[in-house]
C-alpha cells in the first residue's frame, strides 16, 4: 500500500489537531490536522498532480482552518546571489529529532527571505569542525549547530570570522553565555517516560540506548532515576527496579535484536517497561517481540520511545512516545539566529528549554 494511500484510509481515524496560539503555522501543522505526511502537503503546494482529490480537500480545509499562509519568494538571479544563507550542521541525519529541527528552521528561513543548507557532520567532531570552516570561508550569515560534543573551538571560529551562531540540542556549560542555546528537556523526557510505566503497573524497568556522552542519552537516565527516588515508599524502597541496557547503535536492527535477546530472557528477570533512546530502537524491539510470539506488546512489556518519529506504520504496535519538540526548536533557534543577525548590537544571548510531551498509543498500558 502507498503512502498515501494508507493516509486516505485512516484520514476517517484522524481527530482534528488544535493550533497553538502567537506562533506561526508552517506545513507539519497542515500535515498533523489533516492527517497526512509533510511530503504530502508539500506536494499538495509544489505538485498538486501528485496529490488525490480527496487528500486535497482535505489538506485544504486543514489549511482554511489554521490560516496558513505560504510565503511566496520572486526568484530572479539578483534575488538567489542576495539571499542569505544559514548552514545548519546536523550531528547524524539518521536521527528524526535533527531533521524536523531542519524543518523548523527552513520554515523560519522562508519566512525572512533566507535559505538554508544543511551538512551532515555523521557524529563525528573532527569532521563537525571541518565543515563550520568550510561555512564560515562560504560566508554564510549564520550558524545552527547540533553537536555530539562540547564545541567551544568551532564556536570560537565563527565568532572570529564574525559570524553569529546558535548550539541546538547540546548545551556547552563553559561558554553557554557567549550565544544562544535551544535544548529540549531530556531529563523530562526520562522522568514522564518512567512515572508513565509504573503508573501503569511496570516494576521491572529497562534503558535501551546507545551508550556514549551524548547529552540526551545521559540527561534521559537521569530523568528515570529521579523518577524512581521521587517515587520510592516510606521504607526507603523504589517501586521498579532499572538495568541499562547498550543496544550498540539507534536503528531499527539494532532494537530488533535487543528484542530477541528480551524474549529469550527468563520471565522473573525479562523488564516489563522498556524506554528506548531512539523510536527506532523502540520499533525494533516490538517487531521483534511480536514476532517470536513468546512476549505480548504491551501486556506482557510495554514499549516507550523518546522522540516522536513518524514510525507508527513500521510497527506491529502503534509506539507511545514522549515526543521532542524538534520542529520548535528549529523555529525558535532560528528566530534567535535571525535577532542576532538583524539586531547584533541589541541581541541578547538566551538559553531555551522546550518540554516534550507525553503521546500515549498502543505499546504501553493504559
Amino acid at each position: 500500500m502507498s503512502q498515501e494511500s494508507h493516509e486516505e484510509q485512516n484520514l476517517q481515524d484522524a481527530a482534528p489537531a488544535k493550533s497553538t496560539p502567537n506562533r506561526r503555522i508552517g506545513i507539519s501543522d497542515v500535515a498533523k490536522r489533516a492527517s497526512v505526511s509533510i511530503g504530502t502537503v508539500s506536494n499538495y503546494l509544489n505538485y498538486p498532480d501528485r496529490v488525490s482529490d480527496r487528500l486535497k480537500l482535505k489538506i485544504q480545509t486543514a489549511i482554511e482552518e489554521l490560516g496558513y499562509a505560504r510565503t511566496q519568494k520572486r526568484r530572479t538571479v539578483e534575488h538567489e546571489l542576495s539571499t542569505p544563507v544559514i548552514g545548519y550542521i546536523i550531528a547524524d541525519i539518521e536521527n528524526y529529532l535533527f531533521t524536523s529541527i531542519f524543518e523548523g528552521i527552513q520554515e523560519v528561513c522562508d519566512a525572512n527571505g533566507m535559505e538554508v543548507i544543511g551538512v551532515h557532520a555523521l557524529q563525528d567532531k573532527e569532521r563537525q569542525s571541518d565543515l563550520v570552516h568550510m561555512l564560515c570561508q562560504m560566508n554564510v550569515s549564520g550558524l545552527l549547530i547540533s553537536s555530539v560534543d562540547d564545541s567551544q573551538d568551532d564556536l570560537a571560529f565563527a565568532k572570529a570570522a564574525g559570524i553569529p551562531a546558535v548550539m541546538v540540542d547540546h548545551l556547552n556549560p563553559p561558554i553557554a553565555d557567549d550565544h544562544c542555546t535551544v535544548l529540549k528537556n531530556d531529563d523530562a523526557a526520562g522522568e514522564i517516560a518512567a512515572r508513565e510505566l509504573i503508573r501503569t503497573g511496570c516494576t521491572r524497568l529497562a534503558y535501551v540506548a546507545h551508550l556514549s556522552d551524548f547529552q540526551p542519552i545521559r540527561n534521559r537516565e537521569r530523568g528515570i532515576e529521579k523518577a524512581l527516588e521521587d517515587t520510592r515508599g516510606g521504607n526507603g524502597a523504589a517501586p521498579a527496579s532499572l538495568d541499562i541496557i547498550d543496544s550498540g547503535g539507534v536503528l531499527f536492527q539494532d532494537g530488533y535484536e535487543i528484542g530477541k535477546d528480551i524474549e529469550a530472557m527468563d520471565p522473573k528477570e525479562r523488564p516489563d517497561g522498556i524506554i528506548a533512546g531512539t523510536d527506532r530502537i523502540a520499533t525494533g524491539i516490538i517487531t521483534a517481540l511480536v514476532e517470536g510470539g513468546k512476549v505480548r506488546v504491551p501486556d506482557d512489556v510495554s514499549v516507550i520511545g523518546t522522540e516522536g518519529d513518524h514510525l507508527e506504520t513500521q510497527s506491529p504496535r502503534s509506539l507511545t512516545v514522549v515526543s521532542s519538540p524538534g520542529i520548535d526548536m528549529g523555529r525558535k533557534a532560528m528566530d534567535q539566529l535571525v535577532d542576532e543577525i538583524t539586531n547584533a548590537s541589541g541581541h541578547i544571548h538566551s538559553t531555551q528549554l522546550l518540554m516534550p510531551t507525553l503521546e500515549r498509543r498502543d505499546s504501553t498500558r493504559h
